[in-house]
């Protein structure tokens, strides 16, 4: 009965920390999203704006707090939680998340951590119940619960700003975003503006 429990919650344990990987890697994606899009507005409005310092250093420091901000939120929070720094998803959680994918096994997996933190009543009536659940679970493969599908979906949507740099260097108008991005980057220097 150890060995069938011990097994059930090392498999539980594999989907919390592929859970957590899932959202790392999609995280990753919404910030390159992000961050290459802020970028890109940032750099447009200045190009065609021409601001003075103070304006420019408002749009480097709000740059660099979004571009923090939006790491710490979808990257770091879900990393220290996958490595168990910080409260993270519980056995009982992800056996719901499992059970959303896998309704043949929906209730047993809550039921078999339930039964197990029963202290009273007949022990070996508890144990046979939580093997008889265990025995229906073995066959699943928990990772299956895990939604990539989105990760993949969302990853598609970085080409559109990824996309829109490529057009502009290649109509031989990089200058539109170089320059600008190095007039934000020296927010306190002062730019002559173009003829």
């Amino acid at each position: 009965m150890k060995k069938d429990y011990q097994f059930l919650i090392q498999k539980l344990n594999t989907f919390i920390k592929e859970y957590y990987k899932n959202l790392i890697i999609r995280g990753i994606v919404y910030c390159i999203i992000l961050t290459i899009s802020a970028l890109l507005a940032f750099s447009l409005i200045e190009h065609f704006g021409f601001f003075n310092t103070m304006v420019r250093a408002v749009f480097f420091w709000a740059y660099c707090a979004f571009s923090c901000v939006i790491a710490f939120w979808f990257i770091i929070t879900p990393g220290i939680k996958m490595l168990s720094a910080k409260e993270g998803l519980t056995h009982k959680e992800a056996a719901q998340i499992i059970g959303k994918h896998f309704p043949s096994v929906s209730d047993k997996l809550t039921n078999i951590l339930e039964l197990k933190s029963i202290s009273e009543g007949n022990q070996s009536i508890i144990e046979a119940s939580i093997n008889q659940k265990i025995s229906k679970t073995k066959p699943l493969h928990f990772n299956h619960a895990i939604d990539w599908g989105k990760t993949t979906y969302y990853a598609k949507f970085i080409l559109i700003p990824v996309s829109i740099v490529v057009l502009i260097m290649l109509s031989g108008n990089s200058r539109v975003l170089s320059e600008s991005t190095h007039r934000i980057i020296n927010y306190n220097t002062k730019f002559e503006k173009p003829a």
